[in-house]
C-alpha cells in the first residue's frame, strides 16, 4: 500500500467515524428537544420515516446507491424483521422521552446481555467466559443506574413531560427496546439474504414498510386526537420541523452506517460508540441540564467498560478461530452496532469480496 493509499484509508476512518458521531449524538439530542415540547413519540417516527422514504427516493434518482423495484414477495419475507424494528424505534423513543439523554445510553444498557441471550436461545452459539463476564459489568452498570441514580429525569427537558412513575416507565421502555434490538440483530441476517446481501436495499425497503407499519401504531397508540389538536390549532410548524430535520439524520445514520461497512472494523465501531456516550453525556449535561449523580457516572463507566472487554473477549476468541470459515451468525462484536447489523453486514461483504477473487 502507498503512503498516498495509506493515508486515504486512514482519513476514510476518521471521516466516517466523525461522522457517524456527530450524526447519531445529534439525533439523539434533537429527539429529545422535540420531544420535550410535543410528546408524541410515534407520531414523531411516523413522520421521520417518510421524511427518510422520500430522501432515499431522492438519492435514487441522483444519488449513487440505487434501490431495487419494490416486490411484495421480497416485502413479506421482511414483515418479521420491520416489525421488531418498528417496536425497537418507539421503544427507543418512549424511553428517550422519559429520561434524561444522559440516561437513555444506561436505560438501553442491556442491548449487549439480552443479545447473547437471544444468540445462546435461537442460533445455538455459546459466549467465551470473558464475554460473559463482559456481559455481567454491563447488567451491574446498567442497575447500578437504575438503583442509585436518584432522579433518572432531572433536566427541564424531561420534567417537562414528568409524571408520576414516567422515569421507571422509561426504564421498562429501554429495556423492552434492548430486547427488541436483540432480536434484530439475529433476524437482520435473515432480511440480508432476502434483498441479495444489499443494505441498501434492505434500508430502502424498511423505511417503506416501516412507514406503513408505523400507521395503524400510531392510531393504536392514542396520540391521533393530540396530533389533530397539534395541526389544528397552527403548532405544527416547530414539531414538523423537528421532525424533518430528525428525519434527515436518520436517513444520515442509514448511510453513514452503509459507508462504515466498507471502511472501519469492528472496533473502530467499539470504540466511536464509548466515545459516542461519552460526548452525548456532556452535551447533555451542557445542552439540558442533566443532573449526573454518583450512579450515573458509575453506571456509564461500567457499560462502556464491558462493552470494551466483550470487544477483546470476542476479538482473542476471532484470533484463535481466524483459519475457521463461520457460515452462522455471530454475536456482533459492538453492542452498539446491533442496531444497524453493521457487523453482520460486514461479514456478508467478506464473503461476497472472497468469492469474487476466487
Amino acid at each position: 500500500m502507498s503512503p498516498k493509499t495509506e493515508q486515504h484509508s486512514r482519513l476514510a476512518v476518521l471521516g466516517t467515524v466523525v461522522f457517524y458521531m456527530v450524526v447519531a449524538i445529534s439525533m439523539t439530542l434533537l429527539n429529545k428537544s422535540v420531544l420535550s415540547s410535543t410528546p408524541m413519540p410515534v407520531f414523531l417516527l411516523f413522520c421521520q420515516s417518510a421524511v427518510a422514504v422520500v430522501l432515499l427516493g431522492l438519492e435514487n434518482m441522483f444519488g449513487p446507491y440505487k434501490t431495487p423495484r419494490f416486490e411484495s414477495s421480497t416485502a413479506k419475507d421482511l414483515i418479521p424483521l420491520v416489525f421488531v424494528n418498528v417496536l425497537g424505534l418507539i421503544f427507543n423513543n418512549a424511553c428517550l422521552q422519559y429520561v434524561d439523554a444522559s440516561f437513555h445510553q444506561v436505560a438501553r444498557g442491556l442491548v449487549l446481555p439480552f443479545t447473547i441471550i437471544v444468540t445462546i436461545v435461537v442460533l445455538h452459539q455459546y459466549p467465551s467466559p470473558l464475554a460473559l463476564i463482559a456481559a455481567l459489568i454491563v447488567t451491574f452498570g446498567f442497575f447500578s443506574g437504575v438503583l442509585f441514580d436518584p432522579n433518572h429525569a432531572s433536566s427541564a427537558a424531561s420534567a417537562a413531560v414528568a409524571g408520576k412513575h414516567t422515569s421507571s416507565l422509561g426504564i421498562t421502555f429501554g429495556a423492552m427496546s434492548s430486547v427488541s434490538s436483540a432480536c434484530h440483530a439475529v433476524l437482520i441476517k435473515r432480511g440480508l439474504a432476502s434483498v441479495s446481501n444489499s443494505p441498501i436495499s434492505l434500508s430502502y425497503y424498511n423505511n417503506i414498510l416501516s412507514t406503513l407499519a408505523l400507521i395503524p401504531m400510531f392510531i393504536i397508540s392514542g396520540e391521533l386526537p393530540s396530533a389533530i389538536r397539534l395541526l389544528s390549532n397552527g403548532g405544527a410548524s416547530q414539531f414538523l420541523w423537528g421532525a424533518t430535520i430528525t428525519g434527515l439524520f436518520g436517513f444520515l445514520i442509514s448511510l453513514a452506517s452503509f459507508i462504515s461497512i466498507k471502511v472501519t472494523s469492528p472496533v473502530t465501531h467499539m470504540i466511536s460508540s464509548a466515545t459516542r456516550g461519552v460526548l452525548q453525556t456532556m452535551l447533555a449535561v451542557w445542552i439540558f441540564g442533566d443532573v449526573m449523580s454518583r450512579g450515573r457516572i458509575i453506571s456509564i463507566f461500567l457499560i462502556i467498560s464491558g462493552s470494551v472487554l466483550y470487544v477483546y473477549a470476542k476479538t482473542e476468541d476471532s484470533k484463535k478461530s481466524s483459519k475457521q470459515k463461520h457460515d452462522e451468525v455471530e454475536v456482533p462484536l459492538n453492542p452498539k452496532s446491533l442496531e444497524r447489523g453493521d457487523v453482520l453486514f460486514e461479514n456478508d461483504v467478506e464473503k461476497d469480496d472472497d468469492e469474487k477473487q476466487r
